[in-house]
C-alpha cells in the first residue's frame, strides 16, 4: 500500500523501489458523455527523486504524458515541482505550462492551469482551453507510464 502523506513527500521519495506511475484511460462511454474533453490517455510519472535549487528549495520532477482524441501523436513534457503546503505545483520545461498536484487517497489529481506540449509531429493544444483541466490518475503499473 502506498504510504499517506503530502505529495511532496510522496513523489519526491516516498516509495522504495520503482518510480511512481499513475495512470488513466478514458472509456468510450466516459469520453461519449464529455464531447469536450480531448485527452483520452494521461499518465504522471517521478521522472527523478528530490533535488535543491541553488536557493535550498526542495523539488522533484516528473514526467507528465497524454494522447489526444483523433490524434495518433503523443505528448509528454517534464515538470519541476515544488512544495506548497500539502500539494506541489509544476512548472513544464520549456514553457510548456504549469499544473498542480495534489493527493486524493491513493490517487493524483493533476489540476491544469495552461498545458501546451510538443508532440513527435506537434504540438497539442492548451488543455486548460477545453475540458481538459482536472484529472484524477490512480496508481498504475510501470507499463502504463511509457512514452510511446
Amino acid at each position: 500500500a502506498l504510504a499517506q502523506g503530502a505529495v511532496f513527500e510522496r513523489l519526491s521519495g516516498g516509495w522504495s523501489g520503482a518510480d511512481p506511475c499513475f495512470a488513466r484511460t478514458y472509456e468510450p462511454a466516459h469520453l461519449a458523455n464529455n464531447p469536450n474533453q480531448r485527452v483520452t490517455q494521461i499518465f504522471l510519472k517521478r521522472e527523478r527523486t528530490e533535488v535543491r535549487e541553488e536557493n535550498g528549495t526542495p523539488r522533484f520532477t516528473v514526467r507528465l504524458g497524454f494522447r489526444l482524441r483523433g490524434g495518433s501523436d503523443a505528448y509528454s513534457t517534464l515538470a519541476l515541482c515544488t512544495r506548497a503546503g500539502a500539494a506541489a505545483n509544476c512548472l513544464g520545461e520549456g514553457d510548456t505550462g504549469a499544473f498542480r498536484l495534489e493527493l486524493r487517497g491513493e490517487a493524483v489529481r493533476i489540476a491544469v492551469e495552461r498545458l501546451e506540449v510538443e508532440g513527435g509531429r506537434s504540438f497539442s493544444p492548451d488543455l486548460a482551453a477545453s475540458d481538459d483541466r482536472v484529472f484524477l490518475l490512480r496508481p498504475a503499473e510501470a507499463g502504463a507510464c511509457r512514452e510511446e
